[in-house]
């Protein structure tokens, strides 16, 4: 009877050994991509398939980059479970703008108590397709082509000189037309104050119509206080600075705090160009008022 016992205790050991290596044997890991030569940012697909026994205790590979390639897509999981195990696919959407060969390195995965490596990749990165059954071609000088219409050049150039001759001549013997247009008054403009605050209602419009265009919207009130100050005073000052304007203005005789709020304003067009500042409505207001005061009192009192 013990002997028998102990028979049938070692068959069971037998028949869960290899149940246990058939399921060892069952559990795979492959790792694979869609191609291994690439133009640079050419898309690969990187996927991972793994078949466990297990359902549970499975840890798969994930990760946000890979030296020399760039993620483009993160990782698109699929699991199928059955009374068998579990299956897994990952696939990754990645590309390398390094040229050269790049290795897409091993990738680890724990299945149970067991541990699977893949393979590393190697992957072709260049930047076109090179034939090397050609013979190679080193790169050639300038060559001077002719320009076939060169030769037409003199015949425009006697051309134009001919024309310029009859209207020569044309002219001196009908001075009284040029006396004519000479003698033509010419038509009234508008002045600077009224140039400037036609100006200024169009730009007061612009937030009106799109209230996120604050750029356009200072950008016009300083442009229209620079032109009144070219033609008012014949200051020069579209080509100059906030700070090199308001250092002009400081001979005016503005009173000091209207001079502070008014350079303030100016600034305010520098605040939101380069460092992206937004004001609020009020400021907005508020601002396009002291450009408009200042250039009706200095179209009043400047010299």
């Amino acid at each position: 009877m013990p002997r028998t016992l102990t028979y049938i205790v070692c068959l069971m050991l037998l028949i869960a050994g290899s149940q246990r290596s058939i399921a060892q044997d069952s559990a795979s890991v492959k790792v694979s991509i869609n191609k291994n030569q690439i133009l640079i940012g050419e898309p690969i697909r990187l996927s991972i398939d793994v078949k466990s026994p297990m359902v549970s205790g499975n840890i798969l590979p994930q990760f946000d980059s890979l030296p020399h390639f760039e993620m483009i897509e993160k990782a698109n999981r699929d699991s199928v479970i059955s009374a068998h195990g579990a299956s897994y696919h990952l696939e990754w959407k990645i590309t390398s703008f390094d040229s050269g060969t790049r290795i897409i390195p091993a990738f680890t995965v724990a299945l149970g108590n067991r541990i699977y490596k893949t393979d590393s990749l190697a992957v072709e990165v260049s930047y076109g397709a090179t034939d090397t059954s050609k013979d190679y071609h080193d790169i050639k000088g300038i060559v001077d082509l002719e320009n076939p219409n060169v030769k037409y050049i003199p015949w425009m150039v006697g051309a134009i000189t001919f024309l310029a001759l009859l209207l020569f001549a044309w002219f001196i013997r009908h001075p009284f037309a040029i006396e004519k247009i000479a003698g033509t008054p010419a038509l009234p403009s508008v002045s600077p104050l009224e140039e400037a605050m036609a100006s200024l209602q169009q730009v007061k419009k612009i937030l009106e119509d799109d209230p996120s265009a604050v750029k356009k919207y200072y950008s016009g009130m300083n442009d229209t206080f620079r032109i009144f100050l070219n033609r008012r005073l014949g200051l020069n000052t579209m080509e100059k600075t906030s700070e090199e304007l308001i250092l002009a203005m400081s001979n005016l005789n503005l009173e000091r705090e209207h001079f502070s709020e008014l350079a303030t304003a100016l600034r305010m067009g520098d605040f939101v160009k380069f460092a992206k500042y937004v004001p609020g409505p009020y400021e907005n207001g508020q601002n396009l008022e002291l450009i408009r005061s200042s250039i009706v009192f200095i179209n009043e009192t400047g010299k």
